[in-house]
């Protein structure tokens, strides 16, 4: 009777490279590894880097739906300011789920707030995808 091979025993790779890696080199490794969908296993992250295999990247689907509603916030805020500019006649105050603006100036700042916001968050993206 044959006994069973462990799997270590049949695998087809078998060598080990070597190699030294600062500290920070070590966590960007693991970072850009965990962004392809390998976080627990940055030697394979490496070998399919290293050889040209395909990687797939994994975006931060935090990151994602933080934009998406930040877009439909700004659209929230436009379609609230053409209504403002069309029907404001009679000095009612526009009202945004909580937030009442009295005049255009304090729409205005929302929506430039709510755009650096959303800038920040691409900014928080893009600098995700390049460590």
């Amino acid at each position: 009777m044959d006994a069973k091979r462990k799997k270590s025993e049949v695998r087809k790779r078998q060598a080990h490279i070597m190699i030294r890696v600062t500290k920070e080199e070590k966590e960007k490794i693991r970072l850009k590894a965990k962004m392809t969908g390998h976080p627990h296993r940055t030697g394979t992250f490496i070998r399919k880097a290293v050889l040209n295999y395909p990687l797939r990247a994994v975006v931060d689907e935090f990151a994602v739906d933080l934009l998406l509603q930040s877009k439909a916030d700004l659209g929230r805020l436009g379609g609230l300011f053409k209504w403002w500019l069309t029907t404001n006649q009679d000095n009612q105050s526009a009202k945004l789920g909580e937030h009442g603006f009295q005049d255009v100036e304090a729409l205005i700042q929302t929506i430039e707030k709510q755009q650096s916001v959303l800038l920040e968050y691409a900014k928080a993206l893009m600098q995700f995808k390049k460590s």
